[in-house]
């Protein structure tokens, strides 16, 4: 419901400020104004009618709407404010359209429909719609010119016959479901211009084969999860990824369920956070490996990152890669100066493999879940190579004295020639010169005469 404030009382409030205050408000032009107010909700831009005379109705004139039917009391003025809105901008374009409605809960499927293809023959630059219904998408949206950015969640998506997007840069798409398994494709190589594509997905969503292509895309993010919900008897589909994107640079995926990840054209990225098992649980891990095509597959991916200077990873990527790492010969990252490790167990042992590796890494943040765990993977002993160029760790869980975590900090200590700085947290103890934890660590080892061990 809107809920509107006092009157009298800001009014008030606005006749007891000096002059000169009142004056830089009211002097402000209406594009600057406007400027303000197409980054704020429309219920909190219909409140500003009551700060001056001038603003009264000047709300009626922003070009954008940011509209929840949760802000009503009624439903039916939720309809008539959105269609009022797009009447008074019928002899104009709008700038940005933000919806979030349930047509489930409404009863009316077509209404969102109805407003996405008025905001589209208005020249919508910025379309935002989620709907929990999963109704299927006007296909109108396909061929808007003027569009920008796009975001829709939750909605289904029709194989497009014609896609004209020359404008879009950015396309956000969350829970969506596709009604033709070439349908994203045949989207995306259509948006000529398309810099940042960020997609949230759900198993059962219609694309067994994710192919994005593209030489404009700058920022891809692909979030699939590992969903423990899934039901591989329901959906046995196996599901592949295949990127084409020589521009890019930034990667994130996180997806525990796709089983083959092609990385062509491999790009020079400059960032990427990799969290992906290949479909692979821990159990099935070494029982695989052997596989000549999963071997090769997994090779070519590792090569198609090989390039980037900051990289984020998880402890299940980084299990997979401590496996295949005994049949195949891992590329060398040489632009690597940060890496940040996200550990769910204390099995670092798998971490050195990679460090090896990454011959100029500077920096190394080390990070571990809450909920962490011990796992069943064999490490094999053997003896660490030196970490030549390494001069900064950061180890983010708070230390508390045990065997595995002390001995991941006496390894980097011990290998780590030119290190200038480690820093970390202790668990046990208020102050430092009274944790057991904290004498322990001054008694290791250092092959760094420099180094210093900061205690948070």
């Amino acid at each position: 419901m809107f809920t509107f404030m006092d009157a009298a009382r800001v009014k008030l409030a606005l006749s007891t400020n000096p002059p000169s205050e009142v004056d830089r408000l009211s002097s402000l032009p209406d594009c600057l104004i406007f400027q303000v107010f197409l980054n704020l909700p429309t219920k909190d831009v219909v409140k500003t009618s009551v700060l001056s005379t001038r603003w009264t109705t000047l709300w009626k004139d922003v070009p954008g709407l940011d509209l929840d039917p949760k802000d009503f009391n009624i439903h039916e003025t939720f309809v008539s404010f959105v269609d009022n809105f797009l009447e008074r901008n019928g002899s104009s374009s709008i700038h940005r359209f933000k919806l979030t409605y349930d047509s489930s809960y409404f009863e009316e499927p077509g209404l969102v429909n109805r407003w996405v293809d008025t905001a589209a023959r208005l020249k919508v630059e910025h379309l935002d719609v989620s709907d929990y219904w999963d109704p299927i998408m006007n296909p109108t949206v396909y061929t808007c010119s003027s569009l920008v950015s796009l975001r829709l969640a939750r909605m289904s998506l029709p194989n497009p016959e014609l896609v004209s997007l020359p404008s879009l840069k950015a396309l956000v798409l969350i829970l969506v479901v596709f009604t033709n398994k070439w349908a994203l494709e045949n989207l995306i190589s259509k948006c000529p211009v398309l810099e940042n594509f960020s997609i949230e997905r759900r198993y059962g969503d219609g694309i067994p084969i994710l192919r994005v292509h593209s030489k404009s895309l700058l920022t891809f993010v692909h979030d699939a999860g590992n969903h423990e919900d899934y039901d591989e008897e329901e959906y046995d589909e196996d599901r592949k990824f295949e990127i084409d994107a020589p521009m890019l640079k930034y990667l994130m995926i996180s997806d525990g369920l796709t089983s083959s990840f092609i990385i062509k054209s491999p790009p020079s990225a400059v960032e990427a956070d990799i969290d992906i098992m290949f479909n692979l649980t821990s159990e099935r891990i070494l029982g695989v490996a052997y596989e000549v095509q999963k071997i090769e597959m997994v090779r070519d991916f590792l090569f198609g990152i090989s390039k980037v200077k900051d990289m984020s990873i998880s402890s299940s990527a980084l299990q997979v890669i401590y496996d295949y790492a005994r049949y195949i010969q891992l590329p060398v990252f040489r632009n690597v100066y940060t890496l940040c490790v996200r550990f769910d167990s204390y099995m670092w042992e798998m971490l050195p493999v990679f460090l090896e590796v990454c011959p100029n890494l500077k920096n190394l943040v080390v990070e571990t879940t809450e909920n962490y765990h011990m796992v069943g993977i064999i490490v094999t002993a053997r003896p660490w190579n030196l970490l030549s160029s390494l001069e900064h760790v950061d180890i983010e869980r708070p230390l508390k004295g045990e065997a595995l975590e002390m001995s991941l900090v006496g390894y980097l200590l011990e290998n780590s020639p030119n290190l200038k700085k480690l820093s970390l947290s202790l668990d046990d103890a208020p102050k430092k010169g009274e944790s057991d934890i904290y004498i322990e660590l001054l008694n290791f080892p250092r092959l760094s005469k420099s180094c210093q061990i900061i205690v948070r």
